[in-house]
């Protein structure tokens, strides 16, 4: 018996993907705007994040009601939200906005901080290494557990919260924790979905 062929990763510019790449064109603004560090761009960039969180949804729903989920708009989505993340994550810190919450986590913010990064570079080489496996041979592209999307939910609002200096340190501190939570049991239970990305 033959084996199937490889599946056509092609990205096509319809609605979804058009969502998809606003929030790619907001993930460098809002980076640049942290990068300058001035209180105005700092708000500014808690807003536009808030706004590419919504674009989140937006494609996923357009996706789904239009009838136009395609594999290289999953892989399009899902590595556009760790470059809307992680940059943001990276600059934050460094602007000092988790700063608020030492009293109220060891090593603040490093443990929230370090695992969505590995949690998300993880995510980006599988996704490399779904594509160097794919031209050769056909590989299921593993679509992301209901697990590992509430952890995309936390980590808006968390960024938010931190950014635009929203509540109390208690409000920032929990959300923290929330996501450090939902990082480790999302990451997890995708990883054992979609560790045959690695391994076959």
């Amino acid at each position: 018996m033959s084996e199937p062929a490889k599946q056509e990763i092609a990205l096509v510019f319809n609605a979804p993907n058009m969502a998809t790449a606003v929030r790619l064109v907001l993930a460098g603004v809002i980076a640049w705007l942290l990068l300058q560090g001035g209180a105005t761009e700092i708000l500014i960039a808690g807003i536009l994040l808030i706004v590419a969180g919504i674009t989140d949804g937006i494609d996923g729903f357009l996706a789904r009601r239009l009838g136009q989920s395609t594999l290289g708009g999953s892989i399009f989505d899902l590595v556009t939200d760790q470059l809307l993340i992680m940059p943001a994550l990276i600059l934050s810190i460094k602007a000092g906005l988790f700063a608020r919450t030492d009293s109220l986590m060891p090593f603040n913010p490093y443990p929230y901080a370090v695992i969505s990064l590995i949690a998300g570079v993880t995510v980006l080489v599988g996704v490399v290494t779904f594509i160097w496996k794919n031209r050769t041979r056909r590989v299921e592209f593993p679509p992301p557990t209901k697990t590992a999307k509430l952890i995309f939910c936390l980590w808006i609002p968390t960024l938010a919260i931190a950014i635009l200096g929203i509540g109390p340190d208690i409000l920032l501190a929990a959300f923290m924790y929330m996501s450090i939570i939902a990082t480790i049991v999302g990451f997890t239970t995708y990883l054992k979905k979609a560790n045959y990305v690695f391994t076959d």
